[in-house]
This record gives structure tokens, sequence and C-alpha cells, in this order.
């Protein structure tokens, strides 16, 4: 099988929005994987997830090379936004890892938080380290009950926002998920690819950048967006806003707090 091809194709699919090449490319239970927001989608929400795509006018471009992963493969791409027909400048850049069986796509985690800072084999090794079936099992945490952890974690965060409590500990948030603290870390672990802290300060930092749109005269509007944002230090906060977004918080303001429409697309995109 032509690995190179198969990516070609695929994002080929994406750039004609042929939604039937796509769904012909993948398994019947595909699943897809959003990193930045982490979020899975399948099934019917998949096809729907797809269908937006098309809408938000995107172009995208394959990088470099073609790399194998434990079963399946890895890429680089651009994403450009189209204008007037035209294929604009770069908007971000993004790495994918396409899991196979029997010749088809049945996962796609697509990382796009300044991937540029992680090596593409890193990436891979996290979304095979997420995809493993047997993660649970050797635990003893099981499958059905690290979804329902994961769920409600999620619920948590999306609409408690409780990472905005800058002393939220492991074992604190672990009681309002309803687990252990054992069984929190390894479903941060295990689904996410990441440490507790890390998990935590992804959310802060993304809070941050919906903030950091809003129109304020204050000289030290930045530092109040880090407070509110679950951040004790100022410098932490700009250290890890500008790993994510490849610009400080004050620069990104410049760039783009007087252009919502363009930092809305950055962040949802």
């Amino acid at each position: 099988m032509n690995m190179e091809k198969l990516v070609d194709d695929y994002v080929d699919a994406w750039n004609l929005k042929d939604i039937t090449r796509l769904l012909e490319l993948m398994d019947k239970r595909a699943t897809f994987y959003d990193a930045y927001w982490m979020e899975y989608c399948s099934g019917k929400d998949l096809a729907r997830y797809i269908q937006d795509g098309f809408e938000e006018g995107f172009w995208f471009r394959r990088t470099g090379d073609v790399i194998l992963a434990e079963n399946g493969v890895a890429y680089r791409y651009t994403a450009h936004k189209l204008i007037d027909s035209k294929i604009g400048p770069v908007l971000y850049n993004g790495a994918e890892v396409l899991t196979l069986r029997d010749h088809k796509i049945v996962t796609v985690s697509d990382y796009y938080c300044n991937p540029e800072q992680t090596a593409l084999e890193e990436i891979t090794r996290l979304a095979t380290k997420r995809h493993a079936k047997t993660r649970h099992a050797i635990s003893g945490l099981g499958a059905q009950k690290a979804l329902h952890f994961r769920n409600v974690l999620s619920e948590i965060l999306d609409q408690d926002q409780a990472y905005r409590d800058a002393d939220l500990t492991l074992s604190q948030l672990a009681g309002q998920v309803g687990c252990s603290v054992d069984n929190l870390s390894q479903v941060i672990s295990n689904e996410f690819g990441m440490s507790f802290q890390s998990f935590l300060d992804q959310y802060r930092v993304r809070y941050a950048g919906e903030l950091l749109l809003k129109a304020s005269k204050d000289p030290n509007y930045v530092f109040q967006v880090a407070a509110q944002s679950g951040f004790h230090s100022l410098e932490n906060f700009t250290n890890l806003f500008q790993r994510q977004f490849g610009e400080t918080p004050a620069e990104y303001r410049v760039h783009y707090g007087q252009d919502s429409d363009s930092a809305a697309n950055r962040l949802v995109n």
C-alpha cells in the first residue's frame, strides 16, 4: 500500500470537499480526535464534523515526508484560508497521525497547537499511546469507566471552568469527577497524552486567548487575563502562551485585539 498516496488522497478529499471520498477512505467506525479542543467524534458526528470543516473554507498542503507510525502514518501540513477562491498565506501548521486497519483509516489524530515546537515522532508517540486498546485493562480501569470519567472531566472543565482556580489540585479535581486520584491521572495521561499540569495549562491558555480578544485600555490587562485564567505567574503564562501561539500575549493583542474575526478564526481553527 502506498502510504504517501493515501495521505495525499485524504488531503485532496478535504480540499475538494468530497465527503464521499473521505468516508470511503475511512473505516465505518472511524474516530477523529481534535487535540486542540480535546474532542472525539465518530459515526454521524464525524460526518457533521467534516461538513463543518468544509464550510470553514480552508486549503491544506502536506509538507515534508510521510513517516511510518505504529499501525499507520504521520505527516505535517499547513492550513491556508481561501480568499476569493485563491489560496492565502499560512494560518497555522498542523500534524496528523492516521491509524490504519485493512487499508482503511481507523483513527485521525489532529494536532495543531503550534506543533512545529514538537517533533513529529513525539506527536506520533502520543497518538499511539492514546489509541492503545489495552491501556485501561492493564491498570484495572475499564474502558467504559474511563470514557465516563473523561466525559465528566470535560464537562467540569468546559462548563464549570474549574481550571480557572489557580490552586486546583489533582485530588480536588478527582473529587469533582467522582473517581480516585490514580484513575483521573490515568485518564488524563492515556486519553489526552499529557500530565495533569499540562492538561490544565492547555485549557488555561485557550481561555486566555479568548479573553485577550476583548477590548481593554487597562495597561495591566494581560496580567489580569493571566490571573483570571488560573495562572499564578505572569512569566509562566507568557511562556506557555508563546509556546502555543507563537507570540507573547501582548503581541497577540496587538495583532488580533482590534481584529476579532482574524483572532477568532485562529482560536477556533
